[in-house]
């Protein structure tokens, strides 16, 4: 935890910046539009997102496939996640729009923990090879939609986020659990863990006490991102974060 390269300590906060930069700037433009001119951004993202994703899925095709590279990984949730919240509307829309901040949220706290253990040596060569740019850029187009998803304020809490995070997790449990077994990949540590303490109770307690331990533990981060969001960003006030801000630009 908090082992961060040479280069990620140089390239990530530059790299951050850019990306808050951009964010502001996008939603300083949309603040006084439609939630749909708001979202023609987080659109743009999930687009250009599917379209690295595709291009990923051909390299591997002509490199010589390997079943880890199928998109059911956390990070890939993020493209079916994103664009749920991008182009559906009502109340599936603002089911969407929960996970896509939860999700986030709890992704970034994982990523600036440790770096490595998400894009792998990435910061050192991000224009050497097509692997490393696509990790790179892929990963922080999560950062750029999350900061103008929670900047734009179009997302509005309700009673029932705890519970799209259960239905989240079992959904994905639903899908991934059979696949990792079946093509015998581990993703989202589905089959054995890195984490020693978590290893060790799939190696004591057995593989199916070992999934439910690990869908309880996604549950459990997924509703305190909620409660994080609920808490800090999403209160009841007269002002929206956007107002805060540009009221103390102009200050």
């Amino acid at each position: 935890m908090f082992q961060w390269s040479k280069a990620e300590a140089t390239v990530l906060p530059i790299a951050l910046l850019i990306t808050l930069v951009l964010a502001l700037a996008v939603t300083f433009l949309t603040r006084k539009k439609s939630e749909t001119v708001k979202k023609i951004p987080l659109m743009i993202i999930i687009t250009a997102m599917i379209g690295m994703e595709i291009a990923k899925q051909i390299y591997y095709v002509k490199a010589g496939y390997d079943t880890w590279a199928i998109p059911l990984h956390f990070c890939s949730l993020f493209m079916y996640v994103y664009f749920g919240c991008a182009f559906f509307k009502g109340k599936v829309g603002n089911f969407f729009k929960c996970l896509s901040l939860c999700m986030s949220l709890l992704f970034i706290v994982i990523f600036y923990c440790y770096p490595s253990s998400v894009i792998g040596e990435s910061t050192s060569n991000i224009f050497k090879d097509f692997l490393s740019a696509h990790t790179f850029i892929y990963h922080h187009l999560i950062f750029l939609f999350f900061f103008i998803l929670l900047f734009s304020n179009i997302y509005k809490k309700s009673k029932f986020d705890y519970l799209y995070a259960c239905i989240a997790i079992i959904v994905y449990a639903a899908v991934a659990v059979p696949v990792a077994h079946t093509l015998n990949t581990n993703f989202c540590f589905i089959l054995y863990n890195e984490i020693p303490i978590l290893e060790s109770i799939r190696q004591t307690c057995g593989q199916v006490f070992y999934t439910i331990i690990l869908m309880l533990l996604g549950i459990i981060g997924l509703e305190l991102a909620i409660l994080v969001l609920h808490l800090c960003f999403y209160r009841r006030k007269k002002k929206t974060d956007m107002d805060i801000i540009m009221s103390a630009i102009k200050s």
